[in-house]
């Protein structure tokens, strides 16, 4: 007899032990998709970020996210300088790149979003961005045929747009969303 109230005292045990595992995993999901909704409403609130237009630079190669943001860390910093010297004083204008990283098979790349100082043209320095992370490509074969690329396109529904940029988000990997 006390065998038989062992065996459902252990099998209460484990229900309860899935029930808090599935309750877990629940809030999780409630809070990975609440974290993404406040992302969306924040990015299209804030009136000083593009979100009409967005910028997709490409890498097209299998590479891991810190390569990625060490990339356009550098393109950052010298479109910063390039526009404008004392970028590191005066925060006010400066260049901001808002990344939602992604990984494919041999395309490593970044949905981004600018935040641009007024006096500064989007078309200008997107120019001077394509040309900058060009140049920061660091592989030795001049005839490959894929090299890396920034491309930008008008958005027209924002909440679709950074709904697909964020689908690849993960709240456990600072990676995947990097503002710079």
């Amino acid at each position: 007899m006390t065998k038989c109230v062992q065996t459902k005292e252990k099998k209460t045990n484990e229900n309860t032990e899935r029930s808090e595992e599935t309750n877990a995993s629940e809030f999780e999901m409630k809070n990975k998709h609440r974290n993404k909704l406040t992302i969306m409403k924040q990015m299209i609130e804030d009136e000083s970020i593009n979100t009409d237009e967005y910028v997709v630079a490409s890498t097209y190669m299998n590479a891991e996210f810190p390569y990625l943001n060490k990339k356009l860390s550098v393109a950052n910093a010298m479109l910063n300088r390039f526009f404008n010297p004392q970028y590191q004083k005066d925060n006010s204008s400066r260049i901001v790149f808002y990344c939602f990283n992604e990984k494919v098979f041999n395309n490593l790349h970044s949905h981004m979003y600018l935040k641009l100082p007024k006096h500064l043209s989007y078309a200008v320095v997107l120019k001077k961005f394509q040309e900058i992370f060009r140049r920061l490509d660091d592989r030795t074969n001049e005839n490959r045929k894929y090299k890396f690329r920034v491309h930008s396109r008008t958005i027209d529904d924002q909440f679709l747009y950074l709904d697909y940029c964020l689908k690849r988000y993960d709240i456990n990997n600072a990676d995947t969303f990097v503002v710079i």
